[in-house]
């Protein structure tokens, strides 16, 4: 091999001209770079690894003994409540918690605790793994140890200083105190849920057991699965979680030796309720609503999901508004309306602040002893109409700029063989946007989807927080699959008050740590939509509330908007249980002003259970407008109005047409609809013109008659026409007539006065009125002054005084002027009332030899003088003198 070596040498250097070739680099083995990394990140991360320990705090005893309860402020900082109470907890001693006890939390949390120093490796490496393919912190290696120490001494937030400070700590826990004792700790800090911290305090609170020793092994499993997640296995609440987690425990239990398969099988055959103080579970914190809101938004900060909030001793700073909360708890427990109302009707409430989205208020449930915020955030419905702004109106103007006049077919829509009516079965032929929505017809609700499409209908609804994947068009009037919460209509309809600005609603501000830590949600506001959108819908809803459906929930006095909802049962359910077709199953109530956006449901669990068939009735299905009435008149609203964008124009059209009113148009046939700037009509509409003018007006004064004759010509209107007829003398006006022939007579006209006319012609078909017409005549002759003993007006009234056969006073007749030449004979009738009849003072003839004006009969003409001056007097209060005949006589 040598020699042959050689000569290849020999050959490569004959060929290269008897030059070495050059040295190739040699490559570092693979193996040797692996090595060599490790050892330097080795030594890099020993010495991080060290720092973060001697970084890491100590372990205080006290911590260990005793859990530090978390404190929650309102809006203005003020402290409102605890998270537990010292005084309640029931401790239990690890001489008096049962092996069975013992058993139960171990299996299912640390099977290994009594083998591990503190830390287990193997569960690190499991997790590990789970970590690679589910992210880091997808699932936890952490013993009980390390539980004691995160839940005491550390926050739980995810981060590699943390796990290697937790670590380090449970090592040294389990140097300084032995198996049982860490065990103790924790069984006396995990919180059960309902108030109870503590095993002890748990078995008392749900089993009203005073030692541990008197619970059943169902009941010790039930209790043990609780702390992973003690609302969404609440018994009360979720009865069928909370049995499938009691399950896992009692498999868990029987995987590793500590109770047979019969003892198991036993168990899980017994009810989760058995034993359980169903309906008993007292809360002892204020606003526990609220504060289960709380928590939940609590966990979903990132970062923040395995915080134990009952034990680390967190400073929470909330967007409560106390007097909201007090508001809506006292309104859903004390309403005049719900008191005698079945129990197991239900409501949920949710309130946001309109600009920030700052949860302001939750009310749910309507039980004292239900404290939770299911109703309002955690049981999703079928929201009826109240998704018609955003799932239909709200994405067509954002889309298509349709304006608030839009005119919709209002007739059945078909799809896919089914049949879409309104609620009541009548249909207006064409309806306005704003009508249709003011009185929550659905068929142009559904045509409104169609033409918007579902995919901008969807996106739009996402951006409100309305998170749906797709929408068919039973959506576009409620007909959810799942539904929604009080909670997510609220934050919704938040954006529509807050000119289309989306704020994901949060009930924390920020939180504190004691280590001085500060964490705040990220609350990112989004334009949801065009600020045009946002106005335009929200004078549509004012509209709903002040005219519409929602006229029962409106407040006098407050600028507001909002939109009612109903759902019904099925057809199915309704005739299998011999329902009414008006049962309603959800009825609903949002609506917002420029401080607060609130929400209101309203129904029942289940339409059917032990105690029978359950639905709103007509009566029930209004308590949701009440409720939120009732709270929203309580609460400390701005009341300033909504500001209309520069976006957005008013526009007076002329109703049926969608072209702008005319300066002929009726009153009664213009309305005020609401454009996106630039998209507004040009067209004026010429239904109504200039009507045709009154000619030829003449009034003429006939002396023969002693009357006036007006008359004149109209030429214009193909059907029926009217005449307004104004008057006056000498400037005094007279009530104003209304008479079909074109022309009358005024009879007894007085000498010496003006008579002024106006006639107007009225179109009664189409409403056109024409300008008035106006003529003048003046009655020949001089006014009579009054005679002695008559006021001013005697005599000269049309009525009173230019009648030959009345108002002369006996004796002022020619022929009764000399009673006593001629003493039996009578004067003609009517002119001296027999003035010369034998002057005999008693049948008012006058005085014996004299010419003087008879005397009056005792006391008539005082009576006749103040009957004259009552009746002027009736006149001039009732703005008709003076008068005129009736001209259509």
């Amino acid at each position: 091999m040598s020699n042959e070596y050689r000569s290849r040498q020999e050959r490569r250097q004959v060929s290269g001209g008897g030059k070495n070739p050059p040295k190739k680099k040699k490559r570092f083995p693979l193996f040797k770079a692996i090595i060599s990394f490790l050892i330097i990140m080795f030594l890099i991360g020993t010495a991080t690894v060290g720092v973060i320990m001697a970084k890491s705090p100590k372990l205080d005893p006290e911590k260990l003994k005793t859990p530090l309860s978390s404190q929650i402020y309102d809006k203005d900082g003020k402290k409102v409540s605890s998270l537990f109470s010292e005084e309640n907890r029931v401790k239990a001693g690890i001489a008096d918690i049962p092996p069975n006890v013992r058993d139960a939390f171990v299996s299912v949390e640390d099977v290994r605790f009594y083998k591990h120093p503190g830390v287990d490796v193997r569960r690190i490496f499991g997790a590990a793994l789970a970590n690679l393919t589910g992210g880091f912190g997808s699932e936890g290696g952490s013993t009980i140890t390390q539980q004691v120490v995160k839940n005491t001494i550390l926050t739980n937030q995810k981060s590699l200083t943390r796990k290697i400070q937790e670590a380090y700590l449970a090592i040294k826990l389990e140097q300084k105190y032995s198996k049982e004792q860490i065990l103790e700790m924790y069984l006396n800090k995990i919180y059960f849920g309902h108030g109870a911290y503590g095993i002890g305090t748990a078995a008392k609170t749900y089993f009203d057991a005073d030692k541990l020793d008197q619970l059943k092994l169902h009941q010790v499993a039930l209790l043990a699965g609780l702390p992973k997640a003690p609302s969404n296995y609440d018994p009360l609440t979720h009865p069928k979680e909370a049995e499938q987690r009691r399950n896992v425990v009692l498999g868990q239990m029987q995987k590793y030796g500590f109770i047979t398969k019969a003892e198991a099988d036993k168990a899980k055959a017994t009810p989760v309720t058995d034993g359980l103080r169903k309906g008993k579970l007292q809360e002892t914190r204020v606003h526990e609503a609220y504060l289960q809101q709380v928590i939940k938004d609590l966990h979903k900060i990132k970062g923040m999901e395995d915080v134990d909030v009952f034990a680390d001793g967190l400073k929470i700073y909330t967007n409560m508004d106390t007097k909201a909360q007090e508001t809506t708890e006292d309104v859903l427990q004390n309403a005049s309306f719900l008191r005698n109302e079945n129990k197991k009707l239900q409501s949920g409430i949710a309130i946001v602040d309109t600009k920030t989205g700052g949860i302001r208020a939750i009310g749910s449930g309507r039980d004292e002893n239900l404290m939770s915020a299911y109703y309002a955030s955690g049981n999703p419905r079928q929201p009826g109409s109240t998704i018609k702004p955003i799932l239909d109106y709200g994405p067509a103007i954002d889309n298509m700029k349709w304006d608030t006049g839009h005119i919709l077919k209002d007739t059945p829509v078909t799809i896919n063989g089914a049949t879409i009516n309104n609620f009541n079965n009548e249909q207006f032929g064409e309806v306005t946007m704003r009508k249709a929505l003011e009185k929550s017809e659905n068929t142009p609700a559904v045509r409104t989807f169609l033409e918007v499409g579902e995919s901008k209908a969807v996106d739009f609804a996402n951006k409100l927080g309305i998170k749906i994947d797709s929408a068919p068009p039973a959506y576009a009037i409620g007909g959810f699959q799942k539904g929604i919460t009080p909670l997510n209509l609220a934050g919704a309809y938040a954006a529509f008050g807050n000119e289309g600005v989306y704020t994901e609603p949060t009930t924390i501000r920020k939180i504190e740590f004691p280590n001085g830590q500060v964490v705040k949600p990220e609350t990112k506001p989004v334009a949801a939509m065009k600020d045009y959108t946002a106005y335009m819908i929200t004078d549509m809803l004012k509209g709903v509330m002040r005219s519409g459906t929602g006229i029962m929930a409106n407040v006098p006095g407050l600028n507001i908007a909002g939109k009612t909802g109903t759902t019904n049962l099925p057809k199915e359910i309704r005739e299998q249980y011999g329902i009414p077709k008006s049962a309603t199953n959800d009825a609903w109530m949002a609506g917002y002003t420029t401080s607060y956006s609130a929400a209101v449901w309203t129904g029942y669990n289940k339409y059917k259970d032990e105690d029978g068939v359950h639905y709103l009735d007509t009566n029930q299905k209004n308590y949701s407008k009440l409720i939120f009435k009732e709270v929203m008149s309580r609460l400390n609203h701005s009341n300033t109005d909504f500001k209309k964008p520069n976006s957005v124009v008013d526009v007076t059209l002329e109703k049926g047409t969608h072209k702008k009113a005319s300066e002929f148009t009726p009153d009664d046939q213009k309305t005020t609809e609401l454009f996106v700037r630039g998209t507004e009509p040009s067209e004026v509409s010429n239904k109504y013109e200039k009507p045709a003018s009154i000619e030829g007006l003449t009034a003429k004064y006939d002396d023969k008659s002693k009357s006036i004759d007006v008359k004149w010509n109209y030429k214009g209107g193909k059907g029926k026409t009217v005449y307004k007829v104004a008057a006056s003398v000498d400037g005094a006006a007279a009530a104003e007539q209304t008479i079909s022939d074109k022309k009358f007579t005024v009879p007894n006209a007085e000498p010496g006065k003006t008579y002024t006319f106006q006639i107007a012609a009225v179109e009664t078909d189409t409403g056109k009125e024409s300008d008035p017409a106006q003529t003048s005549v003046t009655v020949p002759g001089e006014q009579q002054p009054p005679a002695e003993g008559q006021t001013p007006d005697q005599g000269n009234n049309p009525e009173q005084g230019n009648n030959p056969d009345q108002g002369k006073k006996p004796g002022q007749g020619q022929e009764g002027s000399n009673p006593g030449t001629n003493p039996g004979d009578n004067t003609k009738p009517g002119q001296g009332n027999n003035g010369g009849n034998n002057g005999q003072p008693d049948q008012g003839g006058g005085q014996q030899g004299g010419g003087t004006e008879p005397q009056n009969p005792p006391g008539q003409g005082q009576q006749d003088q103040q009957q004259r001056k009552q009746e002027k007097k009736q006149q001039q209060e009732q703005g008709g003198f003076p008068s005129l005949p009736d001209l259509n006589q």
